[in-house]
């Protein structure tokens, strides 16, 4: 019988017509009342259907790496793996059970216009058994699906986990009546003969139902789907569309942060009306609103924060749910959000990085603490830091008179004395001020020399500031902004090509975030220090000799995770020692608590966050560590001297090039 004439028997037993009909109105509806309640839930949040649909679709370049991410599930599986499985049976199920759907209507439209359905022989056998094998994933899914979700009902609103329980089951109950029908048609038609392929049918031949209720089973199916899609946007299962929103919308990198207002705009109107962090939760509009939505709690932004793994008081799925549960009343977000729990996070990115529905809970917190900065709620600490930058124009508090004036007797040239900057080496306030940090820029120096390239280099000197980013991070964003404008100008002034920097939060923010204060900047390179030995190595300039000794790389988070640079540091100490890898390394690193200007501040905690990711380091057995960062420089010395009395080295990349070349 496995012939072409062997067809989907869609209406079988049934008045075609008639059920044609009831189908296609029913669809019909089912659509229309899914774009209302759409256009409803939008409207809440002050945004218009049209606006939300331009967003999905006009950035569509946007879609290949969304569906990479919904492919892989990597996000889900990365954390919580079983959780992870459940969610990826279950949209693939829906989305296997769509691709049959389709599969029947082109059957039908085939048949109605030439005569001949396509969806017969060897496919329809072949889909048959995908689809029994699908009714049965869906069931599972959907099911297990409900269980996580009642692990999770203390931090879920309960009209919401009803809401969830309820829809959920539906999918269950989907896939048991549409297992009934195939049962009913394939036994009626062809009995057993098909038990292999059609099992379900054979596994409920003793239902043995009635015309009358198979119609009526096949009317409550029917219904039931379009039911389920015309209420989506009423429901949290509404979440994967604001996923796909929160993706294409947002192209800024992680380590950028949002630009709240245009300083120079600002100055040049003599308006100074502007609304700066959110103090309330009705500061929270548009998709900024709606992004909140689409949080599931499933706890994988918590499980890799380093905050939380410290015992701050910060966990972002509490952040974020509380957020989303307040959401809709005027209310002090300090209400339900301690100021510690603000300034507990180092901006790090892993939650975003995790987050399956690309929230980025970076925003709110930095929009917090830029409220905080407004309302003058600053302890001592951090008052000292935005005197020093307001002041100095540094984080450090001291003169800028003979900065780095050592580097001329390096043999490193100022920028004053050659006007025009092929290669501008900046050294940062921790390369200037901090006796181990301004080793790593003589060790980075004595390799330029040693390359014989030192003379397509210079630096500022005193004219070299902050590069901005202790203040935007800790929330002062005109002084981010005035410190962007004034170092730009410099550039400009000595014609500079590329930007070295030795550390990555300067790296970032040059890279990332100058562009966006102007944009004649973007024409400026920027590297680290570490994509310049490289080069260096590459190019046959230096060669590192052999060496016993057996490593440990630290990635800083604002190089690795949030700028994607992980291999340049591995390629140079593979090419001479031994590498071993932590088990949280690369785009997956583990920070070392300093960002998010955390180095100059302290929170509660129960542990150090440099102090767990020593351990981490440690564990590999690695005499040393390599370092790329002055901060992680500093934090995991510290470390070390606790955790190893210092037997533990902490190394920078460019101390252990710089060594190894003799």
């Amino acid at each position: 019988m496995l012939t072409a004439s062997l067809c989907y028997p869609e209406y079988y037993g049934l008045p075609r017509t008639a059920f044609m009909a009831i189908v296609y109105v029913s669809a019909s509806v089912s659509v229309l009342a899914f774009f209302y309640m759409l256009r409803l839930r939008l409207k809440a949040r002050g945004i218009g259907l049209l606006e939300f649909l331009k967003i999905i679709f006009l950035n569509y370049r946007r879609w290949p790496g969304l569906l990479y991410d919904f492919i892989t599930h990597r996000r889900l599986l990365s954390q919580r793996s079983a959780s992870g499985a459940a969610h990826a049976v279950l949209m693939y199920s829906l989305l296997l059970s769509l691709i049959g759907t389709l599969l029947v209507a082109a059957s039908q439209y085939s048949e109605l216009i030439t005569g001949t359905p396509i969806f017969c022989g060897s496919l329809y056998l072949f889909y048959t058994f995908v689809m029994d094998v699908t009714a049965w994933a869906l069931f599972i899914s959907s099911v297990t699906a409900v269980v996580f979700a009642y692990r999770r009902r203390e931090i879920i609103q309960r009209s919401s986990l009803t809401a969830d329980i309820i829809y959920l089951l539906s999918f269950s109950l989907l896939s048991i009546t549409g297992a009934m029908i195939e049962s009913y048609r394939i036994n009626a038609l062809y009995g057993t003969s098909f038990g292999y392929i059609a099992f379900n049918a054979y596994l409920l031949r003793g239902l043995r139902l009635s015309w009358e209720a198979y119609a009526a089973v096949y009317i409550f199916h029917l219904e039931l789907a379009f039911a389920l899609i015309a209420f989506i946007p009423m429901t949290s299962i509404f979440h994967p569309l604001i996923a796909v929103a929160n993706y294409v919308r947002e192209e800024r990198p992680t380590g950028e942060l949002t630009k709240p207002f245009d300083l120079m705009s600002v100055m040049q109107s003599g308006s100074f009306e502007v609304q700066v962090g959110i103090n309330r939760t009705s500061d929270i509009k548009g998709f900024y609103a709606l992004e909140l939505e689409a949080c599931q709690n499933c706890y994988r932004c918590q499980d890799v924060c380093p905050a939380h793994l410290a015992g701050r008081p910060l966990s972002p799925t509490t952040l974020i749910s509380s957020l989303q549960r307040e959401i809709n009343r005027d209310a002090p977000i300090w209400d339900f959000i301690s100021e510690d729990t603000i300034w507990s996070c180092t901006t790090c990115g892993a939650c975003v990085k995790a987050c399956p529905v690309y929230i980025r809970h970076t925003d709110y917190i930095v929009d917090a603490r830029r409220a905080l900065v407004m309302n003058m709620k600053l302890d001592e600490r951090k008052n000292a830091l935005l005197l020093s930058m307001s002041s100095y124009d540094n984080s450090f508090g001291m003169s800028n008179d003979n900065r780095n004036s050592w580097l001329s007797e390096a043999g490193l040239k100022k920028a004053s004395e050659i006007r025009m900057v092929e290669n501008l080496l900046w050294i940062g306030c921790m390369g200037s001020f901090d006796p181990e940090a301004r080793d790593i820029v003589r060790n980075f120096v004595e390799i330029l020399r040693k390359a014989g390239v030192i003379d397509s280099y210079a630096y500022l000197g005193e004219e070299e500031t902050c590069c901005g980013d202790p203040a935007r991070r800790l929330g002062e964003e005109s002084k981010f902004q005035d410190l962007a404008i004034k170092n730009i100008e410099i550039f400009k002034k000595y014609g500079v090509k590329t930007i070295v920097t030795i550390c990555p939060h300067g790296f970032n923010t040059f890279k990332n975030e100058y562009p966006k204060i102007d944009g004649s900047f973007s024409g400026i390179k920027v590297k680290h220090y570490v994509e310049v030995i490289k080069e260096l190595i590459d190019a046959g300039r230096i060669k590192p000799e052999a060496s016993k000794e057996v490593f440990v790389i630290h990635d800083p988070c604002y190089l690795s995770r949030h700028n994607g640079i992980v291999e340049p540091q591995r390629s140079i100490i593979r090419s001479f020692a031994e590498l071993r890898e932590p088990r949280r390394s690369g785009g997956n690193t583990f920070c070392c608590g300093a960002g998010g200007s955390n180095y100059w501040y302290e929170v509660p905690e129960k542990t150090k966050i440099s102090h767990i990711r020593f351990r981490e380091l440690q564990d590999t057995g690695a005499s040393s560590i390599v370092v790329l960062c002055p901060f992680c420089n500093a934090m995991l010395n510290d470390a070390s001297a606790v955790l190893s009395d210092g037997k533990v080295k902490v190394k920078d990349i460019a101390e252990v090039v710089n060594e190894s070349i003799k």
